[in-house]
């Protein structure tokens, strides 16, 4: 189990006390349905925002949410549904404070459709599972009527033409990769504004370039590069160990290029004073942990964004940089099966979507055929 499937499964173990008898029924069932650790902790996280909803609304008479009775769901109407899901997209006006208790940044940021999609699509999940597929010690249904099943979802999914189209402005191309790799490791310096971002700038520069560089030259998830081990890392042959998504062991390349980088992180690993059992590849550290330990999926995104707003990209992203791999990959090697199998894509039909992300060259394919 990776890293971060076990850090999941602790907290979901943390988590499952504070919601319902019948949440941790769905959960069990879930389970049953191989469901990761992590699908079921964003589960619980759409949970919790509308069961908080309902206390801050009156909607239950429940203080906590372990309280709440199955009679409040089986009660709700349709209007009700309708009123959290226009919660939803106005709930960054006031920094959905109602329900969070420390609101952050994001908090200010309007829900995209897409994330509002989800969260009802888990309550759609639950209703379902508690009015269809669980029963009592009677074989009853825990719900007798499903408030959800009338809820109609407008969100429509885009196109691979569409998508490759969003993607576009959003990573890096052609010499765009050597550039943001090479900003990293040098240019970045120049917007260290205080001796504090300067220090902190180069003690971790040679780990955040190496970083950077190996998910461009093999497009690799953030979560596999995190949980990578030292043993994991095949110099000789420019290749990593990795449990993919979906549990499946996958062995993908990465290029001279970025291997490069990472030797010269290797050689100033040790900088970070990890303890002997410490096996990380990419390691931090902080005031708190002053020995270095395994970076966080958190950490990496931030750096990323930091770096990529420094740049002159503020939309690049650490899973953009994957999506930089993949469109440059197909651009030189016009062979999506190949893509699919470095990436570790169980659909041709997702690999393709970088087919289209470079519009010169689907103009010119079109000019060719006629």
């Amino acid at each position: 189990m990776s890293v971060i499937k076990k850090r999941d499964s602790i907290q979901l173990l943390q988590l499952i006390p504070e919601f319902p008898w019948y949440v941790e029924k769905f959960v069990e069932h879930k389970k049953s349905k191989k469901s990761s650790p992590s699908t079921l902790v964003g589960y619980l996280r759409d949970f919790s925002f509308f069961f908080r909803w309902l206390m801050a609304e009156g909607l239950t008479t429940a203080k906590e949410m372990k309280d709440i009775p199955l009679e409040t769901l089986n009660d709700l109407k349709k209007e009700t549904v309708e009123s959290y899901m226009l919660y939803l997209q106005e709930s960054h006006l006031f920094e959905r404070a109602g329900l969070l208790q420390k609101p952050t940044r994001s908090a200010k940021r309007e829900y995209s459709d897409r994330t509002i999609h989800r969260k009802i699509s888990s309550l759609k999940s639950l209703f379902t599972y508690l009015s269809a597929l669980a029963e009592d010690e009677n074989g009853e249904s825990y719900l007798s009527r499903n408030v959800m099943a009338k809820i109609e979802l407008d969100f429509v999914e885009a196109t691979p033409l569409a998508r490759a189209h969003a993607i576009r402005a959003k990573i890096l191309i052609d010499d765009e990769i050597h550039q943001f790799v090479d900003f990293v490791q040098n240019g970045y310096q120049a917007h260290c504004d205080t001796t504090k971002k300067l220090q902190y700038y180069r003690q971790n520069r040679d780990r955040d370039t190496a970083l950077i560089a190996l998910i461009l030259s093999g497009g690799f998830r953030v979560s596999e590069i995190v949980n990578l081990d030292l043993s994991d890392v095949v110099l000789e042959k420019n290749q990593l160990k990795m449990v993919g998504k979906g549990k499946k062991e996958d062995a993908p390349f990465f290029s001279d290029w970025g291997k490069a980088y990472l030797q010269r992180y290797l050689a100033v690993r040790h900088t970070y004073k990890p303890d002997e059992k410490e096996q990380a590849l990419f390691l931090a550290v902080s005031p708190a942990k002053p020995h270095g330990h395994r970076i966080e999926v958190r950490t990496v995104q931030k750096l990323v964004k930091k770096y990529a707003q420094a740049f002159g990209i503020p939309d690049l992203s650490v899973h953009k940089l994957r999506h930089s791999f993949a469109t440059q990959f197909l651009r030189l090697n016009p062979d999506a099966h190949q893509l699919q199998a470095q990436l570790g894509h169980s659909k041709i039909e997702t690999t393709m979507q970088y087919a289209h992300v470079l519009e010169d060259a689907l103009s010119k394919a079109v000019n060719r055929t006629t």
